[in-house]
């Protein structure tokens, strides 16, 4: 979410009050969004319905209230209202249904369950030592995970639907030609080892996560893993997988506080050949004070797991402090990925 600012609006009573206004009002875009594709209303406008009656009578709903809301929605560009009563999907709005290959329904439906509640729980937060996510369930996000598996594999498939997109762009962006052993720290399903692999099959590839993102991986859920080696353990509690030259570490570092960043980097460190590298693949915070999602993720990571965003000189300190230094910083074509590249020792060693 940005909301920029110009001099108009901060000096005119009016237009500052309908800008709070807006702000104010955000909450409701983003139920009326997640009670679209909670309903799977794309997937009945998919099938060829565009009657608004037509439409609420599959989902069994009243015509008027639903047409209130998908006027509403049109307002977003989710659908469009060419004639009274009658929707079209947009391109934007198939990415609520179920048969979009790269939908975000799940995701749409996740942010206004629980993950939606853990805001309410933001002044906690502030002022005590627990997570949201904890003063909400009663344990930590991961551990409640554990617990749950169902909601394990529905917060897996969000996660797909956020990060599969970059994917491409990391293969892309980086050239493996030169490793011969690839480790995927926290690797989950192994849908980035699958693509790495897929583009340079003669790397030898070690995936390392917990015993349920292990089996996962193992049934296939991202992709073919062909001649991979599995070691299920906890990346806080068993050293990092030996003897790789190259370690790819994919939006975990952001889930936890700095201490717990140096315990995973550290036993990777201890890993890793002299010569080898460590990806860090994230989306790093600017360091000036240009907008960004990235503040507003901050937040949100802060209260699911006591996680953090960081800027690029943030994750140095985190490199030197493990015994690495940043290398260098790679573009992606996916707004949303930087590769951060930590080679072995400190800067000018």
């Amino acid at each position: 979410m940005n909301i920029t600012s110009d001099k108009k609006t901060d000096i005119d009573p009016a237009l500052l009050h309908k800008k709070m206004l807006q702000l104010l009002s955000s909450l409701w875009v983003t139920r009326a969004v997640g009670t679209f594709a909670r309903l799977g209303l794309a997937d009945v406008m998919e099938d060829g319905l565009a009657d608004h009656a037509a439409i609420a009578a599959a989902r069994g709903l009243i015509p008027n209230r639903l047409y209130r809301l998908l006027r509403a929605l049109s307002t977003l560009g989710i659908v469009t209202e060419p004639t009274r009563g009658h929707f079209t999907l947009t391109p934007l709005g198939r990415l609520l249904s179920s048969h979009s290959p790269n939908n975000t329904r799940t995701t749409a439906i996740f942010l206004n369950d629980y993950f939606a509640d853990m805001w309410t729980h933001l002044d906690d937060a502030l002022a005590g030592e627990r997570t949201a996510f904890e003063a909400l369930k009663g344990a930590p996000f991961f551990e409640w995970l554990a617990r749950n598996p169902g909601e394990a594999r529905r917060f897996d498939r969000m996660m797909l639907e956020v990060h599969g997109p970059e994917t491409p762009a990391i293969v892309a962006a980086y050239d493996f030609s030169s490793f011969e052993h690839v480790v995927d720290v926290g690797g989950g399903n192994g849908s980035l080892l699958s693509a790495v692999l897929a583009a340079w099959p003669n790397l030898h590839a070690t995936l390392f996560d917990m015993p349920e993102a292990v089996a996962a991986a193992k049934r296939g859920e991202g992709g073919p893993l062909p001649g991979v080696r599995f070691v299920s353990a906890d990346v806080f509690t068993t050293p990092a997988p030996a003897g790789g030259d190259v370690y790819l570490i994919r939006h975990l570092l952001h889930d936890y506080e700095d201490g717990d960043c140096v315990r995973i980097l550290g036993n990777v460190r201890r890993a890793m050949q002299p010569q080898g590298r460590v990806l860090v693949l994230e989306a790093p915070l600017p360091s000036d004070d240009s907008p960004g999602p990235g503040r507003w993720l901050d937040l949100q990571v802060m209260l699911l797991c006591g996680g953090r965003e960081r800027t690029v000189e943030e994750y140095a300190a985190l490199f030197e402090k493990a015994g690495l230094h940043l290398a260098r910083t790679i573009p992606t074509k996916h707004p949303a990925m930087t590769i951060i590249e930590a080679a072995a020792g400190s800067r000018g060693s």
